[in-house]
């Protein structure tokens, strides 16, 4: 039988959430404000109604209790959803002054950025979208000066400090012309490795994506020619015998008439995309919006993944 809410202090949830999150009975009470006796009070009072120890006494702190684990991700949950339910509406999403800016990769603003100004246009279309190209070392200054209110792209490499949420995958597939020598069948590793090839690089001195995936792997691919444009890509690859790695789920935007796609004869030849934002912007009404917003369409994109 469901337990009847209303027999419940859920001041009790609270503290459960305090004492896992702090692992502390005197940090928890210092948290909420309490007392430790009070807390120590509260804490004993949920043991008795869950029948549970919940926390059990160690040199390291409190630790949790099989059950305690078992509970703490609803109850945490339950907390964030209570405490958005409750917090003032400071953020409207009709407001005509409300713009976001946002550094979006070549990769993510072919995949993403398409959703998101139709998703945008369609439940808040009097918010607006600044969108901007950045490479990838200038991204920590824009986002610490708040310049930026997100990156959106494959950013490995970001300082710790950033708070960051998954948006999707995508794999990498060769991609040449129809009348090249290789096409028409999968390649094999040592025609992947010896074909000449174009590499896509941000900058003048960094290493392509894809050259330090390789690199990791403990291989080295034959680069015959390095543009720093991926719009030049289609059209090199299309008047040359250079094969060119793109992203799988770029592969629509490019004529099939023109081009043949097969894949990378390399595993785990991946990138997970995802967006980046600065600590102080995370408790912000307005970034919560626009980040719930992103949750939507990686979701969508996963269900899209799932039904191919």
């Amino acid at each position: 039988m469901p337990m009847n809410l209303a027999t419940i202090d859920l001041k009790l949830l609270v503290v459960f959430d305090a004492i896992m999150a702090e692992g502390s009975v005197s940090r928890a009470a210092s948290r909420l404000g309490m007392s430790q006796p009070a807390l120590s009070n509260a804490l004993n009072r949920l043991r008795l109604l869950l029948n549970d120890r919940l926390f059990l006494r160690t040199a390291e702190g409190m630790r949790p209790t099989p059950r305690a684990l078992e509970i703490s991700g609803p109850i945490q949950s339950a907390m964030r959803q209570i405490e958005e339910a409750l917090e003032p509406t400071a953020f409207e999403p009709h407001d005509p002054d409300w713009t976001f800016s946002l550094a979006v990769s070549d990769h993510a603003s072919v995949v993403l950025l398409p959703l998101l100004i139709e998703h945008v246009g369609r439940v808040a279309p009097r918010v607006g979208l600044n969108i901007q190209s950045r490479p990838n070392d200038e991204l920590p200054t824009l986002l610490d000066n708040s310049e930026i209110d997100l990156a959106i792209g494959v950013m490995p490499n970001l300082p710790r400090r950033f708070k960051h949420m998954a948006l999707f995958r995508d794999r990498y597939l060769c991609m040449m012309r129809r009348g090249h020598p290789l096409a028409g069948r999968p390649i094999t590793f040592e025609e992947f490795l010896t074909a000449d090839q174009l590499s896509v690089k941000p900058g003048i001195s960094d290493i392509s994506r894809v050259d330090r995936l390789l690199a990791e792997a403990g291989l080295r691919r034959h680069v015959a020619t390095t543009v720093h444009q991926f719009l030049a890509a289609p059209a090199i690859v299309s008047r040359s015998d250079l094969i060119v790695l793109v992203f799988e789920k770029m592969v629509p935007i490019f004529d099939p008439s023109r081009f043949y796609f097969c894949p990378v004869p390399i595993p785990n030849m991946e990138v997970a995309a995802t967006a980046v934002w600065s600590d102080v912007n995370t408790d912000l009404p307005a970034h919560k919006w626009l980040r719930r917003q992103l949750g939507v369409l990686a979701r969508q994109l996963a269900d899209e993944g799932e039904g191919r």
